[in-house]
């Protein structure tokens, strides 16, 4: 298996020939745009896109830069650099196009949405605010949809070429943030939203996978329902990742805080995400 050669968008437009999607050297050319698990930091084991694996030679070019920070997939399908990507004065025609998002919107909105209980304290559902749920992920659904739109588009270098997103593991709720250095820079996330509404600690791992199991059904539903996206494919990670121990605050199992896996849980996804990008790259 080969290691792709993964470049962020800025790179391509230095124009440099190390970085031309077009080169002869590279079978596949990717494309990639999406939230926290794709941004590139110029560390290798930060993010996904570094642990996919393929059968032949492929450029992964990431629409993200380093510093950016897309908490949400109106910000993705708005972006500027994969409007250009995949614009036929700009853009090049991409083999296939992996998104990641989704995720953000619902962690970012979880202070909204899990709420003090409505029913029974055992049903994980009565701790969150339906409607409020139902804006989130009708928000995941739309920005999916502009991005598959701007696929599609008169003037777009890739007409129909497949798209592949992926669904979130199941997350413990705990106070792990994010950081560089032994310096928090953001989050947790989930921990100070079932903290104050007072969800029981016994609860915690159930609200959790309720909200992260209802943005997996909502992602699905673009690629099975009734108005399902042409080309548009999801793989369903749920039991991929070793969960994080409870109250654990450092890195734990297959994850480096609340919301981010390591470099041995990125690289089990990207071997499942891989798999299913590389049997549509075959069907080339």
């Amino acid at each position: 298996m080969m290691i792709p050669q993964v470049i962020s968008w800025m790179n391509v437009e230095q124009g440099h020939p190390d970085y031309d999607p077009e080169a002869d050297r590279f079978d596949h050319r990717l494309l990639a745009q999406g939230d926290s698990w794709f941004l590139l930091r110029g560390i290798h084991t930060s993010n996904l896109l570094y642990s996919l694996r393929f059968h032949r030679r492929a450029i992964v070019v990431n629409c993200g830069k380093p510093g950016d920070i897309i908490r949400r997939m109106a910000q993705i399908a708005a972006h500027t650099h994969l409007r250009e990507a995949m614009s036929h004065n700009f853009g090049y025609a991409w083999d296939l196009i992996l998104l990641s998002g989704g995720g953000n919107d619902l962690i970012g909105d979880a202070a909204e949405i899990v709420r003090p209980r409505s029913g029974p304290a055992s049903d994980p559902a009565s701790w969150c605010d339906e409607s409020r749920l139902l804006q989130t992920l009708d928000d995941v659904e739309q920005g999916y949809r502009r991005i598959v739109a701007l696929r599609d588009r008169a003037d777009s270098s890739c007409p129909g070429v497949p798209i592949v997103t992926h669904t979130y593991d199941w997350v413990t709720p705990r106070n792990s943030p994010a950081s560089f250095l032994t310096i928090a820079f953001s989050g947790p996330w989930l921990y100070p939203a079932v903290v104050n509404a007072g969800v029981p600690l016994v609860m915690w791992n159930p609200v959790s996978d309720y909200l992260i199991g209802r943005l997996r059904d909502a992602l699905n539903g673009l690629a099975t329902g009734p108005e399902r996206l042409p080309e548009f494919y999801v793989v369903v990670t749920q039991g991929t990742l070793v969960r994080a121990e409870m109250g654990v605050t450092m890195e734990s199992n297959d994850w480096i805080n609340e919301i981010h896996p390591n470099y041995e849980g990125y690289s089990k996804l990207a071997s499942k995400i891989g798999r299913k990008v590389q049997t549509l790259l075959d069907q080339e």
